[in-house]
């Protein structure tokens, strides 16, 4: 079912994203820090036993996982036309399917830091 995972995202833009999600016939699903250590295949799962031990981020994180075309572009717009501003957003894929929300985070605030400073992320 396409999800929503929602990392250190506030209640009030959680609210607008549960409007957003129910829009797009997408399940909403906040992570709780403890399970942060889980990657995001066994978060979309269920599996959220006894993970790695991680760092806790604090940045907000939204993570949208088996979404068409069509429920994707509804929900950027709609987070758009709402004005909610999540810094980080990203679509699952096979290769991040397997990364804690601890690495996505580092590895997508990399990506942002490169982009602003106008060199490529990955060389």
């Amino acid at each position: 079912m396409p999800t929503l995972l929602l990392f250190n995202i506030a209640p009030q833009k959680r609210a607008a994203l549960q409007v957003i999600g129910l829009r797009c016939g997408c399940r909403m699903q906040a992570v709780p820090t403890e399970a942060f250590g889980a990657t995001m295949a066994q978060l979309l799962s269920g599996e959220t036993t006894e993970s790695a031990s991680t760092k806790p981020f604090t940045g907000e994180l939204l993570v949208m996982a088996g979404l068409n075309e069509r429920q994707l572009d509804t929900v950027l717009t709609e987070l758009r036309r709402r004005k909610v501003h999540i810094p980080l957003k990203a679509v699952l894929t096979p290769t991040n399917a397997d990364w804690t929300a601890a690495e996505l985070y580092t590895e997508l605030c990399r990506e942002r830091d490169a982009i602003a400073q106008g060199r490529q992320a990955h060389e």
